[in-house]
């Protein structure tokens, strides 16, 4: 194996075995193998527990953010979403921690930098990542506690799973509803075409792995005897995978693991491993879904072709197979992006295309959205891959894809052992060797070795072994107008038939047991067995990270790897009319989407991923740090090589130059297209924040502006302009016209200031010399602006909450406060009252008790807003009272003490001093205008805020103060036209 060649050849053998021995038997655990892997900087130990069988595999770097993790091999018997509903619920309380939600109480007792449990097709795995050591040590007993010995109490399964319930607890009489966080998260992922296109793909692919999320329409069959049969069938060491990286000695960890392992015995678990569908025929299968309102009716159809490539087990074959995938699919110069998109043929690529390894076995897909035509599509894509075997791939984009892979091993990540974790699970649990992805370089030399002998021939034998001729399998969606109301008709037939079967004494039952849920859910905690880092464990005194600051190019000189990163941005303060803000972020994405007047984009993008890692264009808004005045920025990043950062400012050149708008209409129509196309489904993801933007658009003009550019409003824009895209007339006036005009604002060299991010002052020098070259390539000024009397967007509350309608089954709700400047004392209160309403009432009010998937309120200290949002919502109406009612609460019913309030600060201070990595460092000041001293104020601010100051903003601020309402969904009975301002989008 490769890895051997490595091992003989690359490291120091003695020096690895000293520290890892193999043949050394550690609390129970044998070390089997070790492998160097210097050009990632680590060691990884491959261990195996000698009583259970169970594996740990090791990541020995030295990287202070730490991670953890345990993994079951959990294939879902049914589409009922036990693997999903277990996942939950062993995190509700263990026979160490027999309190309510120990996971969520331990968010707020220490200084995690990521925590979170995930459901995989056929794999559950826990994972938490922190830079201290006894917070590690803390989490990392929760975690075993909860997934080996979880508690798993009926009432904690009703909770999170599902219920019958009545609507209102005080009145026998009130209708029997579905009640339970899971069943309404996963009506909130159905609501998605996208999600619906990708689990069903999924389904019929894999005919013997069901919907390990749920299927709502199933997910009412689990009985609770099946969740604790999982568990004891599943949750067992020796079907158990666990995972270590970091600084932090492997010891401790595996003596924690050995005490809780050795109390079981090993068990000869059958590793079922899912089973594909034969691949010997072709195969055809049409699904019925939902209508994507953002798209026209005959567009909404999505349709993908896969083919079986082999198995994820070979690793190098997997790695070409993805080398393949991304020459033939990505970006604007690939062969399918350039016949399937912008032909018109479908507006996007759809969810499932590309090389998915995640399971069994290799699957390639192609496949689009917004497509009428389906044997247009077929045609084309044999079309495409039968010219690829006549007409080689060009070999400078086989280089930039080397280029790329080589230049990401230097590009630091803070979440990097995080990453490295999601990549190794879904195989590793499949029975992939670990370490087989780990020798990172020696795939890519043996791949260089083969393309540099072998040249296309490499790729077409690949292409021919898998593709060409071989059976496809052809999966579509067509979108039913009556989906939603189908889905509707179909839930209550169903509850009405489990009611109907309901005797007296079942009644009672659900009566009583819906009370005595919420007496649980009211009443209060002892926690003191649980861990908790103390607020001394906060250093006071915060990281720093000065720049050099200068009047037009500012840097700071860290370690970098031999990268330097490169910001360019200019004020756009009075320089752009009224009628232009909603054109920002569509002209940002236009320069790098369309092309100059003498080179196509996808020569620019060729050349940009030769020589750097990446390039991109943007307008960012934010608020004053002391008086809460928009700031409006146009940004434009990039990163190389320390000898490339040429290429980097002759890129943004072209593109912020030399685009030509007008010369790419078409290009600027496949642009649109595929905007409009991802609308919907990032409604559906992140619904709560648009939302939050809306209601906070209301209030401050920095968040009208971030409205009327990303919010509901953009997408508005962009539904209208998608409409006139075959209006010859109607789309020069409406769209290229105005984006030629907002670049006539927008690009000068004026107002323009930089910062350099490097290892040294050589490569400073050498920067400002390239960056003067590009500032003489702009035109001095920009075209000046005559203002009306409105400087910015502004959006005018009607007094009433807003409902933007949505074909959801559920919902997602915001309501938004004022706050204060970043700078002004009041601020650090406000966060620290929205982490305690966050944890101590609406936690408990939005998803324990009205099933909501999530609910919080947060306090933006950049822009001085409160913003309450509830996520997934069933009962969005009683969210925004619960909301409306959090100052009386805060004042009145609160019992918050002292260890509340470090609790409070402890979440706070996850964010404040979550590692940053080495391109982050001092983009604080130069972005936002906020320096090392004001960071430093502001966190003192922090941790001396006292319960009285927490009181005193929350009179201030939550009682008589204006507030705007919003929630994003299906129009409900309640939501009556005089009480609502009801809008669409279309």
């Amino acid at each position: 194996m490769l890895r051997f060649k490595r091992f003989a050849s690359q490291y120091n053998q003695a020096k690895l075995l000293r520290k890892y021995p193999v043949g050394t038997i550690l609390h129970g655990y044998e070390i089997k193998r070790v492998l160097p892997v210097p050009e990632m900087k680590f060691i990884a130990v491959d261990l195996q527990h000698s009583q259970t069988g169970s594996q740990h595999l090791h990541i020995d770097r030295d990287d202070k953010n730490n991670v953890f993790s345990v993994a079951f091999k959990t294939n879902p018997p049914d589409s009922t979403g036990v693997a999903h509903i277990l996942e939950h619920t062993t995190l509700c309380g263990s026979h160490k921690y027999p309190v309510r939600d120990p996971f969520f109480k331990m968010l707020n007792r220490s200084l995690s930098t990521f925590m979170n449990a995930m459901t995989g097709h056929d794999y559950t795995f826990y994972p938490f990542s922190t830079a201290n050591q006894a917070d590690f040590k803390n989490l990392r007993d929760v975690y075993l506690d909860a997934t080996f010995n979880p508690l798993l109490k009926h009432q904690d399964f009703l909770q999170e799973g599902w219920r019958l319930e009545h609507s209102d607890l005080k009145d026998p009489n009130s209708d029997i509803i579905y009640k339970g966080v899971v069943y309404n998260e996963m009506k909130g992922q159905m609501s998605s075409s996208n999600y619906q296109f990708w689990t069903k793909f999924q389904q019929s692919i894999y005919p013997s792995l069901n919907n390990s999320g749920g299927d709502p329409q199933k997910i009412t069959n689990l009985q609770y005897h099946d969740l604790i049969s999982f568990h004891a069938k599943h949750y067992h060491p020796s079907n158990a995978k666990t995972f270590t990286y970091g600084n932090f000695p492997l010891d401790d960890t595996l003596h924690r693991l050995n005490e809780e392992f050795s109390l079981h015995g090993r068990r000869n678990l059958k590793k079922e491993i899912p089973k594909p569908l034969d691949f010997a025929t072709e195969t055809r299968v049409t699904e019925i879904g939902e209508v994507d309102p953002m798209l026209p009716p005959d567009k909404q159809l999505k349709t993908s072709m896969t083919w079986l490539c082999g198995d994820p087990s070979n690793v190098y074959d997997t790695f070409v197979l993805r080398v393949i995938g991304n020459l033939l699919m990505d970006g604007h110069s690939s062969p399918m992006y350039q016949e399937l998109i912008e032909s018109g043929i479908g507006y996007d690529f759809a969810v499932n295309s590309g090389v998915d390894s995640t399971t069994a076995a290799n699957f390639f897909t192609v496949g689009v959205q917004g497509c009428s035509d389906a044997s247009r599509f077929e045609k084309t894509v044999h079309s495409v891959l039968e010219n690829t075997l006549k007409k080689p791939f060009e070999p400078k984009k086989v280089e930039a894809i080397i280029e790329q892979l080589e230049l990401s091993k230097k590009n630091h990540k803070t979440d990097f052992g995080l990453q490295l974790l999601y990549s190794l699970v879904p195989g590793w649990i499949n029975k992939t060797d670990p370490f087989d992805n780990l020798v990172f370089d020696d795939i890519l030399s043996q791949f260089k070795s083969d393309w540099a002998e072998q040249g296309d021939g490499f790729f077409r034998d690949v292409i021919e072994r898998y593709i060409i001729d071989k059976p496809c399998f052809y999966f579509s969606m067509e979108a039913d107008p009556k989906f939603s109301q189908t889905l509707e008709l179909e839930e209550a037939g169903r509850l009405s038939q489990k009611v109907s079967q309901l005797d007296s004494a079942d009644k009672e039952t659900i009566l009583k047991r819906g009370m005595q849920l919420q007496e649980s859910q009211n009443s209060l905690e002892d926690l003191s067995c649980l861990p908790t880092l103390k607020i001394k464990d906060i250093p006071r005194k915060g990281d720093t990270y000065g720049i050099q600051k200068r009047p037009q190019i500012s840097h700071r000189i860290t370690d970098t790897n031999g990268i330097t990163y490169l910001r360019g941005k200019r004020s756009l303060n009075n320089a752009i009319p009224l009628h232009l803000y909603p054109y920002l972020s569509l002209f940002a994405d236009c320069l790098t989407s369309l092309g100059t007047s003498s080179e196509s984009y996808s020569e620019i993008e060729d050349e940009m991923k030769l020589h750097t890692g990446g390039v991109s264009t943007s307008v960012s808004v934010h608020a004053n740090a002391e008086t809460l005045e928009p700031q409006v920025d146009f940004n434009f990043e990039g990163y190389s090589l320390n000898a490339k950062t040429e290429y980097v400012l002759d890129i943004w050149r072209k593109l912020i130059v030399e685009t030509d708008i007008s010369k790419h209409s078409e290009k600027l129509k496949v642009l649109i297209r595929s905007l409009a196309s991802s609308n919907t489904s990032s409604v559906a993801e992140s619904g709560h924040s648009y939302a939050r933007g809306y209601t906070g658009a209301h209030l401050l003009s920095s968040r009208a502006i971030k409205e009327a550019m990303g919010g509901i409003e953009q997408l508005k824009l962009i539904t209208r302009l998608s409409a006139v895209l075959d209006d010859s007339a109607l789309f020069q006036a409406e769209v290229i016209d105005k984006l030629v005009e907002l670049k006539s604002y927008v690009i000068a060299k004026d107002e323009m200031k930089f910062f350099v991010t490097c290892d040294g002052d050589k490569q400073v020098t050498t920067v400002e010399s390239q960056i003067q070259i590009f500032l003489n390539s702009l035109p001095d000024q920009s075209q000046a602006c005559s203002f009306s009397a409105a400087k910015y967007p502004t959006l005018t509350a009607s007094g009433k909450p807003t409902l933007v309608t949505f074909p959801f089954q559920v919902h997602y709700t915001a309501h938004s406060r004022m706050g204060v400047p970043y700078v002004h004392a009041d601020g650090a209160s406000l966060q620290v009252l929205s982490n305690l309403l966050t944890f101590k009432y609406l936690h408990r009010e939005i998803r324990e008790k009205g099933g909501a998937y999530g609910g919080g309120a947060v306090y933006s200290a950049l822009d001085g807003l409160l913003s309450f949002y509830s996520y997934r919502d069933p009962h969005p109406l009683n969210s925004l009272n619960v909301f409306n009612n959090c100052g009386k609460y805060a004042l009145e019913k609160a019992d918050w003490h002292t260890s509340n309030l470090d609790e409070a600060k402890l979440t706070i201070f996850q964010q404040v001093d979550a590692p940053i990595s080495p391109s982050s460092e001092g983009v604080t000041e130069f972005s936002y205008g906020i320096s090392d001293d004001m960071r430093q104020k502001r966190r003192e601010q922090l941790l001396d805020v006292t319960l009285s100051d927490v009181r005193n903003v929350a009179e201030k601020y939550l009682l008589d103060s204006k507030s705007v309402s919003a929630a994003i969904g299906p129009k409900l009975a309640e939501m009556k036209e005089e009480l609502w301002d009801v809008k669409q989008l279309q």
